[in-house]
């Protein structure tokens, strides 16, 4: 995609956006050319949401392949998720083996 057209996209998806939390109620400004900003408060804390619209590009010699990257997104969640699970079970099974031995002496 031209850098223009890219530009131009980039600045109506940002305003959409930004008219969408807008019409939420939300007080939204602009930071950056293609970067809006909101304050929220969650559970008495503060803080900022910042939304970045871009138009990602290949390389020289590939194109971005958007697709590509959920596919990998996802396999990436569901590897670390399976990391997680084997992690949350090597450490179940420490501690009942922990308390099975405190139960013997």
């Amino acid at each position: 995609m031209k850098t223009t057209l890219a530009n131009s996209v980039r600045a109506n998806t940002a305003a959409t956006l930004a008219d969408f939390f807008r019409n939420a109620g939300e007080d939204v400004g602009m930071i950056a050319s293609n970067t809006i900003n909101f304050p929220i408060v969650v559970d008495g804390e503060e803080g900022w949401v910042e939304v970045v619209v871009k138009v990602p590009k290949g390389t020289k010699d590939e194109e971005y392949d958007g697709y590509g990257r959920r596919t990998q997104y996802a396999m990436d969640c569901e590897e670390k998720a399976r990391k997680h699970a084997e992690a949350e079970a090597k450490k179940a099974a420490k501690l009942a083996k922990k308390q099975t031995k405190e139960k013997a002496e």
